[in-house]
């Protein structure tokens, strides 16, 4: 099926529709231009002394609708307002499909199956509607003409969409939406639309409308009596057009079992360039094109395709949350209302899991997140939380993970061991993509930016990929600095880790430091981690076999089509997921400020852990405080997560008690106490202890001593090593342990445990 609207008859439809006062503008959001107040009442109401003046209590002007429908605007009237601001502002005209369907279907039609000249011809109409005060003024102004596209939006996805993978032959030169993720793109280029050439004998003009990809010279000049075949490019009086180049990929969360992500070309020109960077989540609306290959020089019969787009029609970048309606909104609002909030969302994560409450509770806030902060000096503090589950096979880290992934309205899912450097945070390559340039590859942690990463087995990576995460943690930034290539991309995403024993279970008795294989850096970036043991015990195992079998059950059942409302509801979330992602969408954009109690309350808990934990030594250099600042940064995001999570504007005391109970959790539990375990992995004995000189020598003697006893100046350089210590100082303590009878000579200059 093809168009059968002639093109005179196409401008006319277009111009009855601009000028229809049936449908109101959209912007690029696709929300409507609201319709004036009435100016002879407020909100349709007469004033009382008028009222009673004349008896009527409705305005006879709007009838007691309190709206201008006499000045209701029009896509013409969004047109002027558009050229006003140009080139400043929007550089386009949208328009959206409904109303384009509800003014003549076949207008639509023609969208569908000749979707460039049907856009074409509404450009040539937008022209009619501006003002010649408009040209005169962008003309004096910035010396270019005004030029709007007409970018089509809310187009139908049960009509349209494709998957990338799914793209045929059948879909060439029509109109497609397809959805993806942006994981490539190059700098906005000028691309010449219209050649300005002129013959080498006479300077004879003569424009030729370019190729997409090559550029077309004349054969020869037009002019009568001149038959020059040689010709100069005048560039100045060329026409141009911002050209911009993207790779966009399909979801990883949309993707079959076994399969790998396909990926689509995408070229964005004029109003839509540089609307789009690596890792938004855009729609794409326009037209399947071809492009030949080439063997040696030679053309082949297969093709390559990119997608030309017309409108970008959605987009969901960093900052942006899934959009709630009207009706959403209100069970939004309803649900906050709950006094069983919290245990509400904590049980709709992973409700087939049983038990694990404080680590489900601990991703729940942290899909909510703390805010994100700009101090009036420049600097920046983040607002999101880092959360770290190490715990033995089998406790069902990993599904945790994937059920984060899936409610956060951003989420990316990785494994540590295939996951390299630039596979979490950025890569340049040169590939046909960059056409023989260097391009930046966005990563996983750059493609969640605004959402959750979440990184199973992050033990396995290797030490050098690993360390590439330290910037992305703290200043949640990617800066690359490669192959001529210097940019620094967006990482301001949380992050959810899982990591595994190295001997297969954890022995709460020993020491951590041989069990984990994570180094002390990262690991303090972490806001909380968790230690989860599986310990056996009788009553707990009893509930988990049963919770297993539950859920073994309801599968079977659904598998054979049998009836298993009962198993379905004992496994359903106490919140649906879909509810559940929009109030995290909502919930996100909320600013909660601190209010004076919550403030001393997290400053007295913090100054009282200070005291409490605080380590007397033989003297002031000795003392240990085990708490610090980056403890008292993690309270305070708890707390505003919190608040967001019961979506206040302020948060109160009652968050700063959650957060200070989840805190002390964290602490009394997992680190024993000991906030330095978590950044040393050792207990405060054994830190002691590797401190003490006395303790270090002690050690060395019985390590090295043999039969001949160790020899002095070892033991000397093992302490300068260690602790820094000097010669004489270490001889003193050598001497005091001598006389206590720890150590012996055993002869001059050689030393044995006493």
């Amino acid at each position: 099926m093809s168009s059968d609207i002639p093109d005179g008859e196409l401008v006319e439809l277009w111009r009855s529709f601009f000028q229809d006062t049936r449908f109101r503008p959209i912007d690029s959001n696709g929300t409507r231009r609201p319709i004036p107040r009435c100016p002879s009442c407020e909100g349709g109401v007469l004033a009382p002394a008028v009222a009673a003046h004349s008896g009527e209590h409705k305005c006879p002007k709007c009838g007691g609708s309190g709206l201008n429908l006499e000045a209701v605007p029009t896509y013409g009237d969004q047109i002027e307002s558009v050229a006003q601001a140009y080139p400043k502002g929007e550089k386009a005209v949208y328009v959206t499909w409904e109303d384009v369907t509800d003014f003549h279907p076949r207008l639509s039609n023609n969208l569908l199956w000749n979707l460039e000249n049907t856009l074409k011809a509404a450009r040539d109409v937008v022209k009619e509607f501006i003002s010649d005060e408009a040209q005169e003024h962008v003309l004096k102004e910035h010396r270019t003409e005004i030029s709007l596209d007409v970018a089509p939006l809310e187009i139908p996805d049960k009509l349209f969409q494709e998957e990338i993978r799914d793209l045929r032959k059948e879909h060439l030169y029509r109109m497609v939406k397809v959805r993806g993720l942006v994981r490539k793109s190059l700098p906005v280029r000028p691309r010449m639309e219209v050649g300005f050439f002129e013959c080498s004998w006479e300077r004879h003009p003569q424009h030729v409308i370019q190729d997409f990809f090559t550029l077309r010279e004349p054969k020869k000049c037009v002019s009568e009596g001149c038959k020059c075949d040689e010709f100069q490019l005048r560039e100045k009086k060329s026409q141009f057009i911002d050209s911009h180049k993207l790779e966009i990929q399909e979801f990883p969360e949309d993707l079959p079992p076994g399969a790998q992500p396909e990926r689509l070309t995408v070229f964005v020109e004029s109003s839509l360039a540089a609307q789009a960077r690596p890792g938004d989540r855009i729609a794409v609306v326009g037209v399947l094109r071809t492009r030949a290959q080439y063997a040696m020089r030679m053309p082949r019969t297969e093709f390559d395709i990119f997608l030309y787009a017309n409108s970008i029609d959605e987009r969901e970048g960093e900052a942006e949350a899934l959009e709630p309606t009207d009706e959403e909104m209100e069970q939004i609002l309803e649900l906050s209302r709950n006094l069983d909030l919290r245990d509400r969302i904590t049980n709709s994560i992973a409700p087939s899991i049983f038990g694990m409450t404080w680590q489900k509770e601990a991703i729940a806030v942290q899909l909510f997140g703390g805010v994100d902060k700009k101090l009036p000096d420049g600097a920046r503090i983040r607002g999101d939380i880092h959360v770290l589950m190490m715990g033995d096979p089998g406790v069902a880290k990993s599904q945790l993970l994937r059920a984060a992934a899936r409610l956060a309205p951003r989420g990316v899912m990785a494994t540590g061991k295939s996951s390299s450097a630039a596979g979490l945070t950025a890569a340049a390559v040169r590939d046909e993509f960059g056409e023989g340039r260097w391009t930046l590859e966005a990563g996983t942690l750059v493609l969640a930016s605004g959402g959750l990463a979440c990184i199973d087995e992050i033990d396995k990576m290797d030490e050098d990929d690993r360390s590439a995460m330290h910037e992305a943690m703290e200043q949640q930034t990617v800066t690359i600095a490669k192959a001529g290539i210097s940019a620094q991309l967006h990482a301001k995403c949380s992050l959810l880790a899982a990591a595994n024993p190295k001997r297969s279970r954890f022995e709460m008795t020993r020491p951590l430091a041989p069990q984990v294989n994570m180094p002390i850096t990262l690991l303090s970036r972490f806001d909380i981690f968790f230690i989860i043991s599986d310990v056996p015990d009788e009553e707990r195992d009893n509930k988990l076999a049963e919770r297993m079998l539950e859920s073994h059950r309801a599968g079977e059942m659904m598998g054979s089509g049998k009836d298993t409302e009962l198993e379905e509801r004992e496994l359903q979330p106490a919140i649906p997921h879909d509810l559940l992602r929009l109030y995290v969408g909502h919930a996100r954009k909320m600013r909660p400020v601190m209010t004076t109690q919550a403030q001393h309350k997290l400053q007295d808990h913090y100054t009282a852990m200070r005291r409490s934990y605080q380590e007397h030594g033989e003297d002031d250099d000795r003392r240990v405080f085990p708490i610090t600042p980056r403890q008292l940064e993690s309270l305070i995001r708890l707390a505003e997560a919190d608040a967001r999570m019961h979506l206040s504007d302020t948060v109160g005391i009652e968050h700063a008690e959650r957060a200070i109970e989840m805190m002390t959790m964290f602490l009394t539990i997992t680190l024993r106490g000991d906030t330095d375990f978590a950044e040393t992995l050792l207990t405060k004995n054994q830190r002691q202890e590797n401190e003490d000189p006395r303790s270090l020598i002690m050690q060395f003697v019985k390590k090295n001593a043999g039969t001949e006893g160790v020899d002095l100046n070892e033991i000397l350089d093992h302490l300068e090593s260690v602790l820094g210590l000097s010669h004489d100082r270490s001889e003193k303590y050598i001497k005091e342990m001598h006389e206590q009878g720890r150590i012996m000579e055993f002869r001059t200059g050689r030393w044995m445990k006493g």
